[in-house]
């Protein structure tokens, strides 16, 4: 593998054939695994060939000793990853590029819903940016705080379905318009549903206006039944929306914001939720990012 004959290795260690920045590493490991007297496996580090080339090599063993107690060596099996080890780093970055490619065609959606209505421009941005900070507070994992951004700035694209004259209208909408606005979380389950995310993005775009008690729509689900995300979200849109200008009346302001959703806790939204959007907001210094 290394490309040595025989007569060049014989009374070498392996630390002899190891990059400099990776000899102190491993040498570290091995005298570990020899002080335990316990066998190592699928170590990976770096080897220099004759040739000077690095190879990737894993290796696996079990010290043995002499009658004295003595480290004579180790028995064990060592293989060239360095093939594999580069096909992995090519679907890394692969992964990386769909990852980059996904991400701007979500914000490209975003930004497109918002160009329709102007009145709640950046409105889906600020509504991830609360509901990413709470979850934070919240002590939710990393892994759904991502589904969160995602499902945040995707929340409102079933407003794709409604006229921009209902959605800037200035003054009191009628049944019927209201009935078409209701239906947005629908539109936005239908759209998203055969996309393939990680996380179940469509399920909560449709519950982000849900209700603890059930008064919310589109399917009146109660407590537990609404996902943790749409909850978050849920609190996150009535802060930002309260808090921004509407065509129908002015900004109300973050602090009228909190003490609405604060009044719903228990019965409208997670008490949870709402805690900690109470703390982010007053004890973080929360502000919206424009």
């Amino acid at each position: 593998m290394t490309g040595y004959d025989i007569g060049e290795v014989i009374g070498k260690g392996f630390i002899d054939f190891t990059p400099a920045r990776e000899a102190s590493r491993i040498s570290k490991i091995f005298k570990s695994h020899v002080a335990k007297r316990e066998p190592f496996a699928f170590l990976e580090s770096s080897r220099v060939r004759k040739d000077g080339q690095l190879m990737i090599m894993e290796s696996s063993g079990v010290p043995f000793f002499g009658d004295d107690g003595s480290l004579l060596g180790y028995r064990g099996i060592g293989r060239d990853i360095t093939n594999r080890k580069k096909v992995e780093k090519d679907l890394e970055n692969s992964l990386k590029k769909v990852e980059k490619t996904m991400e701007a065609a979500i914000q490209a959606i975003s930004y497109t819903m918002e160009t329709r209505d102007p009145y709640t421009t950046g409105h889906q941005r600020r509504v991830t940016q609360l509901a990413c900070a709470i979850a934070k507070e919240m002590g939710v994992t990393p892994w759904q705080i991502d589904g969160i951004r995602v499902a945040g700035l995707l929340h409102d694209i079933g407003k794709i379905a409604v006229p921009t004259e209902i959605l800037s209208k200035p003054g009191k909408l009628s049944d019927i318009e209201f009935s078409m606005i209701k239906a947005h979380p629908k539109v936005g389950f239908d759209i998203l549903k055969n996309v393939e995310f990680e996380w179940p993005i469509a399920r909560i775009v449709v519950q982000h206006h849900e209700r603890l008690d059930g008064s919310g729509y589109p399917f009146g689900l109660h407590g537990r039944d609404i996902l943790q995300e749409s909850r978050i979200l849920a609190v996150a849109d009535v802060v930002e929306a309260m808090s921004s200008h509407r065509p129908y009346r002015p900004a109300l302001g973050i602090d009228k914001a909190l003490a609405e959703v604060m009044r719903g806790e228990g019965a409208l939204y997670d008490p949870e939720v709402v805690r900690a959007c109470a703390r982010v907001i007053k004890e973080r210094g929360f502000k919206f990012e424009s």
